[in-house]
């Protein structure tokens, strides 16, 4: 279909999109400033869960001189070597300082997510998706908090950004650079986080895809294909021969899918955004999970404690629970249902850390900013992944867009399927906002396509809420009421 106008579509093949950067500009830097005020007003956080253990891998760095990994899984070094290097410069103060360089840096998050509405949508998509941006709560949340998404994200998502130019754009062809980059960012955020390592070749393949339609453009697809990898390969390299020389196995940046099917294939449920409040919040009982999708009667499987090698023992964890998943086919199927049902709940780590009363010495405890901030968050989490889909449904045509960005979001679901929480959607929101906002600047379909594809997605959401229904009312009430 082809564009009506550079104001609701983005611009035709291989042209730069139009309209001035300005106001993209002052979006930015408004959700900066939101960040920011967040970062003051929630005061001295208390450390949950894996934001311990990263700081504990950069204490032990520190004072032993190398990392000590953990001896159940392989984390990527990079959050704990920031740490590290923060804890050297500032001490206590390092803490801060780490959350204050997250503050800027979802600056990039920001920007790159309107200008890929921009690039794909046009002037007002990108506009609107700079508002969605400064709004999502979840995502402001994530920037001070002491785990890697903030980071992770504003790495990826230029990355992500310039492989989308490269394939939309045939004058790409005779540049090096936009690839060359985007694989150093790519290897960067292997650092942080390692759940996208098997999305690189993937990649590869899509940089090699207009060559295998055109023959024409077939060597220079090859080159930016295989430039791409190589880069990445290089800036894994140093750690992939450090884990070679620890452990004796090729581990290119960290192996940590063992853990995860001992916690998502295995007889026994956890969603972590709702299973510390049993620790914590003793006070209050909480509504139990619908037990239909998640009951077996199978007996589940153990840890291999037994092997001390740390690398050999998550591999056999991903045997055993790819054996249990074999072994329970119907409880399978059923399972990955209720964990798809998790990922999408329209709770999230800031609305837990209301529940746990963890804002509670803080302006952002107070009765009001706390329930603003909830209705806030659970409301644009809902309606970005419903607009996101219908967007993707209904207004991603004709485009290397069209197949790219529901092409990386099924990635990071897929992934997700194993253990499924609201932190593990946080890699895609981008691409959602950009298709929320493209959805909604749009010019009207002929047709009913719109409206349609609105309906199926929210029908399809409202299903999937219904199954974590008990999960919601127990996350909304624990925020809701007064933290302990």
């Amino acid at each position: 279909m082809k564009a009506e106008n550079n104001d609701h579509r983005g611009s035709p093949v291989g042209e730069r999109p139009r309209g001035g950067l300005r106001c993209l500009a002052i979006l930015c830097a408004l959700g900066v400033a939101l960040r920011l005020t967040a970062l003051i007003l929630a005061g001295e956080l208390e450390l949950q869960s894996d934001e311990a253990n990263y700081v504990y891998l950069a204490l032990t760095w520190d004072y032993f001189g190398f990392y000590a990994d953990s001896y159940r899984y392989l984390w990527p070094p990079g959050y704990p070597f920031l740490l590290r290097w923060a804890f050297r410069l500032f001490e206590y103060e390092g803490l801060f300082a780490v959350k204050l360089l997250q503050v800027f840096a979802s600056a990039s998050i920001g920007w790159f997510t309107m200008l890929m509405a921009r690039r794909i949508f046009g002037a007002r998509a990108a506009v609107l998706a700079g508002v969605i941006w400064c709004l999502y709560v979840p995502l402001i949340g994530f920037s001070h908090f002491l785990w890697t998404e903030t980071l992770f994200l504003a790495l990826l998502l230029p990355s992500l950004y310039l492989l989308l130019a490269v394939l939309d754009s045939p004058q790409a062809d005779r540049e090096a650079r936009p690839v060359l980059l985007a694989g150093t960012l790519f290897g960067l955020s292997l650092y942080l986080k390692e759940v996208h390592l098997y999305l690189a070749p993937i990649l590869g393949l899509a940089l090699l895809l207009p060559g295998l339609r055109n023959p024409e453009r077939l060597p220079r697809a090859r080159r930016q294909a295989s430039l791409f990898l190589l880069v990445i390969a290089a800036v894994l390299a140093p750690w992939a021969l450090r884990n070679y020389e620890t452990y004796g196995r090729f581990i290119p940046v960290g192996a940590s899918l063992g853990e995860n099917c001992y916690l998502g294939l295995n007889a026994s449920y956890k969603n972590f955004d709702t299973t510390p409040f049993a620790r914590h919040r003793l006070d209050r009982p909480l509504p139990q999970p619908r037990t239909g999708l998640i009951a077996n009667e199978a007996e589940g499987w153990e840890r291999a404690e037994e092997i001390t090698h740390t690398y050999d023992k998550t591999r056999e964890g991903v045997r055993r629970g790819l054996t249990f998943a074999r072994e329970n086919p119907g409880w399978f199927v059923r399972s990955r249902l209720k964990k798809l049902a998790d990922l999408v709940a329209p709770i999230s780590f800031y609305t837990r850390h209301l529940g746990l009363g963890r804002y509670a010495d803080s302006p952002l405890g107070s009765p009001v900013a706390r329930r603003v901030g909830l209705v806030l968050a659970m409301s644009v989490s809902a309606a970005v992944m419903v607009l996101g889909l219908a967007g993707a449904f209904s207004v991603l045509r004709g485009r290397a867009a069209s197949w790219f960005l529901p092409l990386v979001a099924m990635y990071f679901v897929a992934t997700a399927s194993i253990v499924a929480m609201s932190r593990f959607r946080i890699p895609f929101v981008p691409l959602a906002i950009v298709l929320s906002a493209g959805f909604l600047t749009s010019p009207r379909m002929a047709g009913p396509r719109k409206p349609v594809a609105l309906g199926i997605s929210a029908a399809l959401f409202c299903a999937l809420w219904w199954i974590d229904l008990p999960e919601i009312q127990g996350g909304f009430g624990m925020a809701w009421e007064t933290a302990p």
